[in-house]
């Protein structure tokens, strides 16, 4: 009776018919990792700079709190980022799975990658901005918006697990939850400004080495001028259909009309699964629908003089050098490009929401 007692206390063994001692199985629960959370926070720094190095942080949950004067560069994927009461701080963060959070900042500026942005009572920031869905302020004032410009070395990589689409961008959409009569909590940052200028790059030699670069021509994020740029010409709806190729296609075509036409401007970008009755309204035609079932499609707004008759000579050899022809398409009418331009990114916005 007593042995039965005390086999039961070897709660980590059982006794086999051989009298030998096995560990008992463990289960997934067993395994959890056990998370420190001083390595996923960043408090009370001053006057410094910090870095966190890919690998460091891997989806987890990341707070920014009570910093002042200090320069951050998160180039890691992370879950969600809450960033409290920061003064004069410059904070980089690379793909941010959830919601980017900032309340009581002040005099900041920030690189965000995010699912969903919002700020509460903050002042004069200025942010550089790519967002899933449709950004927030609340009770905030002074807030400038840019598009999202890095890159570095396994960003694209870190979008990928953060489930984030470097096509999906919203930076321009603001939506304002206390807005004032007669005042502008908000603005987007004139053509004058340069992410260049606001965030300088690590003074340290660690950081340097995932080759960080706030290049247009480098950033993982397609620099999109937004939607209240004042439209000067045709507008142009460019469509790349899914077969394992598309981004690289639609990242040569973006190069290609910047370096041949830079008066063409990308003003949105979207990436969406598309059903046939939306195809066809878009497209106004019914020829892409066999293509449909092999994923997303990445549809462009350019906005710019004669711009149809450049984006399908851009288009076209493209296709030639890809040997890839049939699966761009380019609006051939510019009576009716405006409203393709509207059918597709009305139907993404839909499905973004729903």
């Amino acid at each position: 009776m007593g042995c039965l007692l005390n086999k039961s206390r070897r709660s980590d063994y059982k006794v086999s018919k051989e009298d030998s001692f096995i560990k008992r199985k463990q289960y997934s629960w067993d395994k959890r990792q056990i998370i420190d959370l001083k390595d996923y926070t960043v408090e009370n720094v001053e006057n410094e700079e910090v870095w966190r190095m890919p690998g460091t942080i891997q989806g987890q949950q990341f707070v920014i709190q009570n910093c002042k004067n200090t320069r951050m560069f998160i180039f890691d994927h992370l879950n969600s980022v809450n960033i409290d009461e920061c003064t004069n701080c410059q904070i980089v963060l690379g793909a941010v799975k959830g919601s980017v959070f900032l309340r009581n900042c002040t005099n900041c500026v920030c690189l965000v990658a995010c699912g969903q942005f919002r700020t509460r009572d903050c002042r004069k920031m200025n942010i550089f901005l790519s967002c899933a869905t449709q950004p927030i302020i609340e009770s905030s004032t002074n807030i400038h918006f840019g598009c999202y410009q890095l890159h570095y070395s396994e960003l694209e990589d870190h979008f990928q697990k953060a489930g984030l689409s470097c096509f999906n961008n919203n930076w321009s959409d603001i939506h304002d939850f206390t807005p004032m009569r007669g005042e502008t909590n908000w603005c987007l940052l004139p053509d004058t400004i340069h992410i260049e200028d606001c965030v300088p790059l690590p003074s340290c030699d660690e950081p340097r080495k995932v080759n960080m670069s706030l290049s247009c021509d480098k950033s993982v994020i397609p620099f999109t001028w937004g939607l209240h740029k004042r439209l000067t010409g045709e507008s142009c709806l460019v469509a790349f259909f899914s077969d394992g190729q598309q981004v690289q296609r639609a990242r040569e075509f973006i190069s290609s009309i910047r370096q041949e036409h830079p008066e063409c401007l990308l003003l949105l970008s979207k990436e969406v699964q598309m059903q046939q009755a939306n195809a066809e309204r878009a497209f106004k035609t019914s020829a892409y629908n066999r293509v449909l079932e092999r994923g997303q499609v990445i549809g462009l707004h350019y906005n710019g003089p004669s711009c149809l008759q450049k984006c399908e000579k851009v288009a076209k050899k493209i296709a030639t050098s890809t040997g890839l022809p049939g699966l761009v398409y380019v609006s051939t009418n510019p009576k009716t490009a405006q409203q393709q331009v509207n059918d597709f990114f009305n139907y993404g916005d839909i499905q973004m929401t729903s």
